[in-house]
């Protein structure tokens, strides 16, 4: 798990709220799965493989919506532990 995962408020329906900052977003099932497995210490080569499995995607689907998201947290500033 990762260090700033204590940080972190994810509700099955998507909302995850900083507890730090207070800032919240929304993410969709895609998102959602992406924040919990990155939260647990996932790596990007598992996240990608998890999308597949679960979604149904292609391992590109699965790479491209994972590189998303990892940029968005990125800009977001929690990309660090």
């Amino acid at each position: 798990m990762r260090k700033i995962a204590k940080r972190f408020m994810v509700k099955d329906s998507g909302l995850i709220i900083d507890l730090v900052t207070g800032r919240n977003f929304t993410v969709n099932a895609t998102g959602l799965l992406i924040f919990r497995d990155f939260l647990e210490g996932g790596e990007p080569p598992e996240i990608q493989d998890h999308l597949c499995r679960e979604f149904k995607v292609s391992r590109d689907v699965a790479r491209r919506d994972l590189d998303e998201f990892l940029l968005d947290l990125r800009v977001l500033g929690i990309d660090e532990d």
